[in-house]
């Protein structure tokens, strides 16, 4: 059995090269934790800090036979970690983009139409919702109706975050999509993000 020294780098990468699980565990163990911290300094979240550093060490290994290392390894994975987390925050700010923008229809809709039949409104989106695919389904009612957020879904649903934003903007877009003929479509969905009009009822 030949033994390797993980802790040269240039050994470490060769091994990674060459498929070896124990040079990749060795890799994990070695950055884990520092990435997570860094990661988190940035996102505030451990929890979205630990799942894109799951995220980076993944791609790491898909990438293996392939990478090309300028500088160091720690630097490389600690690239990865940080290009993950910055393609995350510009979902979140399409998103948010994309919920200002529904506002403001809103209200161009309700000077236009004073009178809204919130019921009708209520079972039209009602019957959409229950047309999504089950887990999106599941992932937007228990973040939009039931107020949990992110963390809090993907414990309940035993799924990543990262999962769950998937659904989040698959479900919200199909929405868009199916409501889009309805005068009042954007309304519908601002009405349903609104989770007190719920509690009211």
């Amino acid at each position: 059995m030949v033994l390797h020294n993980y802790d040269n780098e240039d050994i470490l990468i060769n091994r990674l090269r060459a498929g070896d699980e124990t040079a990749y565990k060795h890799l994990y163990t070695l950055y884990y934790s520092e990435l997570c911290n860094y990661i988190n300094t940035l996102s505030g979240s451990m929890d979205v800090s630990q799942d894109l550093v799951q995220q980076a060490f993944i791609k790491v290994w898909h990438k293996r036979e392939s990478f090309t290392i300028e500088h160091s390894l720690k630097k490389y994975i600690f690239r990865i970690a940080y290009n993950l987390f910055i393609d995350l925050t510009r979902e979140h700010s399409k998103k948010n983009l994309l919920i200002e923008q529904l506002k403001y229809q809103v209200v161009n809709d309700m000077v236009e139409s004073p009178t809204v039949d919130f019921d009708k409104m209520l079972n039209l989106l009602i019957t959409e919702v229950d047309k999504l695919p089950e887990q999106c389904k599941k992932v937007f009612l228990l973040g939009k109706k039931d107020g949990l957020k992110y963390r809090e879904i993907a414990e309940e649903l035993n799924i990543s975050i990262k999962t769950v934003e998937r659904h989040m903007t698959k479900a919200l877009k199909r929405l868009r999509e199916n409501l889009k003929d309805n005068s009042d479509s954007v309304f519908l969905i601002i009405t349903y993000l609104n989770r007190s009009f719920f509690l009211k009822r």
